[in-house]
């Protein structure tokens, strides 16, 4: 996918406080920084990302105002380049717990061990990637230069609701791998959407670049 981008426009939220991102993936090129899955961007100031770091970790953050509202890194490093990886990025700022604003899943276990773990404020309501007006990048940065070299496939983002993993995954009961949902039921919102579900998906929603 190194040379295929992806974009949108976002419109005016069902509910920026609440998001679920999730996507399947596998990696081709290890090792280099700022592979990106998916990146929201209004300026250079206030911009969603998550991404690969040059470690192989994943980090996942916003910035608003130029400043971090949250930030999230892995210790983790994902260097198996024949598996395909389930991540679940659950957004929900009303929570009272702080760690629960931002959930990171892997294969339908949340990430505890986390090298950065900065929460969001209580209610806050600057999550770029679902403001109207940002430009929601898939498969590399905005600016067209931290492409994601590999493959991805049913790639869902759900605008008011923080969904958990088995929404889109299950654990198969004989093999005790993690599992895609094919057909996952949820509410997309207004500013929702899946792609690269099938050969018709993929351009009902985002454009190439």
């Amino acid at each position: 996918m190194a040379s295929t981008r992806l974009s949108r426009t976002a419109g005016t939220p069902t509910l920026n406080t609440k998001h679920t991102i999730s996507m399947w993936f596998k990696r081709s090129k290890l090792s280099y920084g700022d592979c990106f899955l998916i990146d929201g961007y209004q300026d250079g100031n206030n911009r969603f990302k998550l991404s690969f770091d040059s470690s192989d970790r994943l980090e996942c953050y916003n910035t608003h105002g130029g400043s971090y509202t949250y930030t999230v890194i892995t210790n983790r490093k994902f260097r198996d380049t024949s598996a395909w990886y389930h991540i679940v990025v659950a957004v929900d700022t009303t929570q009272s717990t702080d760690t629960n604003r931002v959930k990171l899943y892997v294969n339908g276990v949340q990430e505890t061990d986390l090298a950065t773990n900065n929460s969001p404020s209580i209610n806050l309501a600057n999550n770029v990637i679902n403001e109207s007006g940002a430009t929601i990048s898939i498969g590399d940065y905005q600016g067209g230069s931290n492409a994601f070299d590999g493959s991805m496939s049913h790639i869902h983002f759900c605008d008011g609701t923080q969904l958990a993993p088995t929404v889109f995954g299950s654990t198969d009961s004989t093999t005790g791998e993690w599992k895609i949902n094919t057909s996952p039921s949820f509410t997309l919102g207004n500013n929702g959407f899946t792609i690269l579900k099938d050969g018709n998906t993929i351009t009902d929603v985002c454009s190439t670049y």
